[in-house]
């Protein structure tokens, strides 16, 4: 997460598939994540015209460049844009990374690869892989809205450096960080902690 102005606000959030991308995968995680917000959710039709850059001597895509890619494509005032991948993301200083976005930022991204159970050489399962991509949209769309890390490891905005942690976390904001949220944002009857 990078710092970057911005106000925190948000009236809906946009999917955007980046790269090779299931269609039915991204309807799935569309339709959950409509489920959690109170924000309309909506999976864009076109495919975003982004070229991911390898970062040298690994084989994995530059997390930072195609975040910075997501937020040089219009969006809409009041909404987020949500990049979600099937490529292995990753940062110079990080092996891997889940996710990146910016604090009051416009776009975050997402990465499915290592959120699927075939990853660890467990049987594919796509609803741990809907669950877990939801957990980590929160969490980085939690950072556009200006939410910092959360010390509360049962917190939707807990550092997560293993997939172990995003399913121990769960899909919950805690008693400190949902009250930040802009109204509106969480689903109504949503227990969120």
């Amino acid at each position: 997460m990078e710092p970057a102005s911005g106000t925190a606000s948000i009236e809906a959030v946009h999917l955007l598939t980046v790269g090779p991308f299931p269609r039915l995968l991204a309807e799935e995680l569309t339709a959950r994540l409509s489920r959690e917000v109170g924000v309309p959710c909506r999976l864009l039709d076109e495919a975003a015209e982004i070229k991911p850059q390898i970062l040298p001597e690994r084989a994995q895509v530059h997390a930072d460049d195609l975040l910075r890619q997501l937020e040089a494509l219009p969006i809409e005032k009041g909404t987020k844009l949500v990049g979600v991948t099937l490529l292995d993301i990753a940062i110079p200083i990080f092996t891997f990374v889940f996710g990146r976005s910016r604090l009051g930022g416009p776009a975050t991204l997402v990465s499915l690869a290592r959120l699927k159970p075939e990853f660890y050489g467990m049987p594919a399962d796509p609803a741990v892989t809907v669950r877990r991509g939801v957990a980590e949209i929160l969490h980085e769309v939690g950072h556009n809205l200006e939410l910092k890390h959360c010390r509360n490891y049962s917190c939707l905005m807990y550092f997560s450096h293993d997939v172990e942690t995003v399913d121990l976390r769960g899909l919950s904001y805690c008693s400190s960080c949902a009250p930040l949220l802009p109204a509106g944002f969480l689903a109504t009857g949503r227990r969120r902690f």
